[in-house]
């Protein structure tokens, strides 16, 4: 190869041959080009000498092992419902009968999609593959510890969830209640006798509901409007803890009970159990 080289330099460079094409000449004399009759009469005889060279090299072995690996790891063709065609696209049995079930059939990216958004059962599952993960066991033993960490996390919950029940227990009494106390000549005359003591109008004014309801409203206005804007005020002051990045007392409770279980389980991502207990519900359905 060196001496053809070095014939084509000497022929170019010296100005031996006045012909442009003598070095084109020279090669299909010297070199084994195979012409058209044999491409047509033998397919093997078109693959050239760099073709083979490139075909045996190390580095094409190599390439072909790692597609190999890669096919080995790709994951499966699931079906899918076609949208080349126009109008509304149906899906088929095998897309039916691909579909998931349950959380634990979903793939890693959708079910951490689905766990942002706030689905306990979703943070759920991404916490057992997180056991799963670091504990190396199977799905079925990683359930066992998620069932600890969720007994865990429900301790003292009674106590927890009183004041909510006790806050429902006094706005339900106190709403449904002040419809009697506004408009009911018995629990008015009562209410009055014991707690106002004003002057009772003649039985003429509170023949119905609205006269009545214009006689206890100069007790009851004060009562009303004041605890409205008691509440007003309050939700006022929470939305301002909000804005200024404070936790109220709902969060509270979350971050401390999160802080509780990252103590009992340091083992596990601290941001996963807190997810887990921000979404888990305080009262659970039977």
């Amino acid at each position: 190869m060196i001496s053809v080289r070095s014939a084509i330099s000497r022929s170019i460079l010296g100005g031996r041959s006045s012909n442009p094409n003598a070095s084109a000449a020279f090669l299909q004399a010297n070199l084994p080009f195979p012409s058209s009759s044999d491409r047509t009469n033998n397919d093997k005889a078109a693959v050239s000498m760099p073709a083979v060279r490139y075909l045996s090299s190390p580095a094409f072995r190599r390439h072909q092992q790692k597609l190999n690996d890669n096919r080995k790891n790709v994951r499966g063709h699931k079906p899918s419902i076609g949208a080349y065609q126009s109008g509304i696209q149906k899906p088929s049995k095998e897309v039916a009968n691909d579909m998931g079930k349950t959380f634990c059939e979903m793939e890693n990216e959708p079910l951490q999609i689905i766990a942002e958004i706030g689905n306990h059962q979703a943070r759920a599952e991404v916490l057992r593959r997180h056991i799963m993960a670091v504990d190396d066991v199977e799905w079925d033993e990683a359930g066992i510890k998620l069932q600890k960490i969720a007994a865990k996390n429900r301790e003292g919950m009674g106590l927890i969830v009183l004041p909510y029940k006790i806050g429902i227990f006094l706005a339900v009494i106190t709403g449904v209640g002040a419809f009697p106390m506004v408009f009911d000549v018995d629990v008015a005359m009562a209410f009055n006798e014991s707690m106002v003591t004003m002057d009772v109008p003649i039985p003429s004014d509170l023949d119905t509901k609205l006269e009545t309801g214009a006689w206890t409203w100069s007790w009851m206005e004060p009562v009303l409007g004041t605890a409205s804007f008691t509440l007003l005020a309050f939700q006022y002051a929470r939305q301002q803890l909000l804005n200024l990045g404070l936790k109220p007392f709902t969060q509270m409770l979350i971050s401390k009970r999160a802080k509780n279980l990252c103590e009992a389980f340091p083992e596990y991502d601290e941001g996963l159990l807190h997810h887990f207990v921000e979404s888990d519900p305080m009262v659970k359905r039977k």
